[in-house]
């Protein structure tokens, strides 16, 4: 199974970084090799990363968006289905259709291997001191995954912010248009 979660995770972060990213950066998960040569696993949570955690738990509980209200076959995660939670600062925002985000806002989503399967990882999207703060973490929210042996976590990992950039017109989320 921890083969399966691994593999499943380097497939679903593929999709976003590709083979587009060419630097080995800190934050730049992909690195020049492109998908074969990462090497993914899973870490302890940064002490940044542990209140991320731990605002998402209960996350399952949630208002789901709109506009995925059963799990989604994503184009963002290599055909993973994927199905979105967000909080009620995010609620909120949709309600009164406002961006951007406020600090608070969190938006948990779940990725599995078809509409019918358990999460295999999920990704949080918190929003701090302006700024997005990206998470791929186990389905549990007890460990963080790796690349590369670097944990994906923080502002500035790459795929995230790869994909996310398409967003910019709203606040860099993709799962749900506010205005």
């Amino acid at each position: 199974m921890k083969n399966t979660l691994l593999y499943v995770s380097l497939v679903a972060l593929a999709a976003c970084g590709g083979s587009k990213a060419k630097s080995e950066k800190p934050g730049d998960m992909m690195g020049g090799g492109g998908m074969m040569d990462m090497k993914m696993g899973m870490a302890d949570p940064s002490a940044e990363t542990t209140p991320v955690l731990a605002a998402a738990q209960g996350y399952a509980s949630w208002p789901k968006f709109p506009e995925n209200q059963q799990p989604t076959k994503s184009e963002g995660h290599m055909g993973m289905f994927v199905l979105a939670f967000h909080n009620t600062v995010v609620g909120d925002a949709i309600t009164a259709k406002t961006l951007p985000l406020p600090d608070g806002a969190v938006i948990v989503k779940e990725e599995m291997m078809s509409a019918d399967a358990k999460p295999m990882s999920v990704t949080i999207m918190s929003k701090q001191g302006g700024e997005w703060y990206y998470v791929k973490a186990s389905p549990d929210l007890m460990k963080v995954m790796t690349m590369k042996d670097m944990p994906m976590e923080g502002k500035s990992v790459g795929m995230c912010k790869d994909c996310h950039d398409n967003g910019s017109d709203n606040d860099f989320v993709l799962t749900h248009k506010f205005k």
